[in-house]
This record gives C-alpha cells, sequence and structure tokens, in this order.
C-alpha cells in the first residue's frame, strides 16, 4: 500500500509543475523505510526496482509523456532492466533517482535511473526498456515522439545497450529452436 501512496503523491505533485523536455534528467527524491529493509540491514533489491517504476512515472508526468499515455488510452509495458548495484542504501538514508530518456529503437524507450546517496556516491545505476501499447498492438515509439515532441530524432543509444540487446537476444534464441536442439 504504501507505494500507493508514493505513486499517488508523485501524479499530485506533479500535476502543477512546468512541463520539462523528454531529454532532461528528472530526480526523484526518497527515504529508506524500516521496512524496505532485508536480513541484511540494507535495501532490498527487489525494492530498487520499484522505487524506478515511481522515478519513471515522475519522468513520464513531467515531460508529458503521461498525458498522452491517458489522452491515448495507452498501456505501458516493461520489457527488462539490467541493474548494477554499486553501494548499499541503509535504513532511513535519504537518496534519489536521476532518471532520463536515453533514446528509443523500433519498440522500445530506454531510460536510466541513478540512485544517489546524499553525497553524491552511485548506489546503483540502472536501464530499463519500456514500450506502449493500444487495443490493436504495440505503438510507434515515433508515435509517441511526435505527440509529445514532434520530429525529435533518438541519439544514438549507448554502446552499453547495444550490447544489453544483443546479449537480450541470446536469451530468446532457446525458444525459437526446435526443443530436440535445445535438448542436445
Amino acid at each position: 500500500m504504501n507505494l500507493y501512496l508514493r505513486l499517488l503523491h508523485i501524479w499530485l505533485r506533479t500535476a502543477f509543475r512546468r512541463r520539462q523536455h523528454p531529454f532532461m534528467p528528472v530526480v526523484t527524491r526518497f527515504l529508506v523505510r524500516p521496512w524496505e529493509i532485508d536480513l541484511f540491514g540494507h535495501m532490498n533489491n527487489g525494492r530498487y526496482l520499484q522505487i524506478m517504476d515511481l522515478a519513471r512515472v515522475d519522468w513520464m508526468r513531467r515531460c508529458g509523456v503521461a498525458d498522452a499515455v491517458v489522452a491515448n488510452r495507452w498501456s505501458a509495458l516493461l520489457g527488462g532492466q539490467i541493474v548494477r548495484f554499486r553501494r548499499s542504501l541503509g535504513p532511513l538514508q535519504a537518496y534519489s533517482v536521476t532518471t532520463r530518456l536515453l533514446g528509443w529503437d523500433e519498440r522500445w524507450f530506454f531510460i536510466e535511473h541513478r540512485f544517489q546517496a546524499p553525497d553524491g556516491r552511485c548506489a546503483a545505476i540502472a536501464v530499463a526498456r519500456a514500450a506502449l501499447r493500444n487495443k490493436s498492438g504495440w505503438v510507434p515509439p515515433k508515435a509517441v515522439v511526435d505527440t509529445v515532441i514532434p520530429g525529435t530524432p533518438s541519439p544514438d543509444l549507448p554502446r552499453s545497450v547495444r550490447q544489453w540487446m544483443a546479449a537480450d537476444d541470446m536469451l530468446d534464441e532457446p525458444e525459437r529452436r526446435p526443443a530436440e536442439a535445445v535438448a542436445a
């Protein structure tokens, strides 16, 4: 339930903010709650993924993507994430998540999240890929971009994102092969 309250807080807080360009980073501030701590005394790894969801909503609201999603009755889907944990976040520790759009391809938007402690040290960095759907299927990223920032081309995706997508494609290969080839 606590995440729903945080989501509502973000939704209301961003209702009256000035819209910003989607390539501008958005900083969302959080505090590690006692119930987010695991047996090892730091924020649970799974909570990072949930916090990234909230940070993406903040980014979507601030740059106008959420308005386009609601107006067009699109739904957002996450297609994967890669996370690198660098330092732990302890109980009641303040931290921020900086969210920025890296770019897009024919199907996915790639969004970076950086978790930072107040001293500026990076606690974790992640990249998520997300897409939008409507009743008839996938919404091309170009259609979304043209709704929010018409005519803007995607920057070149970072090499790390391209390599992640190549590795992700390799994970799908066993599904594409006949069962006999996988068993061999």
